[in-house]
């Protein structure tokens, strides 16, 4: 994914495709041949969609396994004082998947304008995109609730560390 805006690079991308299709119009070719390179620019954005799709199923795949198994885990990992995360690393690489995750919900948005500015319409690119946003919002849950089970974990391990702490100092304070 791109760290850059969309929006200029897709408005480039229609200027040039609106020109080529004016010009092959201009040739004497008829109106649908014309649109071809639209019709083949859908098409290569619709194989990219199902390779994305693949990719962002198994992320939210593993989203959804390792959410469950870290709520598992929790409780022998409180016992034995494991999987602590204290300087939030985890979390924050989830929110950084997120927010990739977002960002590519965007793209997809820009890239779905692109073809309305074209006066194109696919049902088929429209499913795509569908499918992907929707897989991408699954993902980001997934990720929260896996969020949620570590802060919680951490919560519980923290507690308990600092009863251990209040036990010994009063331990220390009696004798």
């Amino acid at each position: 994914m791109s760290q850059f805006s969309t929006g200029p690079s897709a408005r480039r991308l229609v200027a040039a495709v609106q020109k080529l299709e004016r010009n092959l119009t201009t040739a004497g070719l008829p109106r649908f041949m014309a649109r071809l390179p639209v019709w083949w620019l859908c098409w290569h954005y619709c194989r990219m969609l199902d390779q994305k799709i693949v990719t962002m199923r198994r992320i939210a795949g593993k989203f959804e396994r390792w959410g469950p198994a870290i709520r598992e885990a929790s409780p022998v990992a409180h016992e034995k004082l494991e999987m602590l995360d204290l300087d939030h690393s985890m979390r924050t690489d989830i929110e950084f998947t997120k927010g990739s995750m977002m960002e590519l919900r965007d793209y997809c948005a820009d890239i779905g304008r692109m073809f309305d500015d074209l006066g194109y319409d696919s049902a088929g690119l429209k499913r795509r995109q569908a499918a992907l946003i929707q897989v991408l919002e699954d993902s980001c849950a997934a990720a929260s609730r896996m969020q949620d089970a570590l802060t919680r974990h951490d919560e519980a391990v923290l507690a308990r560390l600092r009863a251990e702490a209040d036990a010994a100092t009063a331990a220390a304070a009696r004798a």
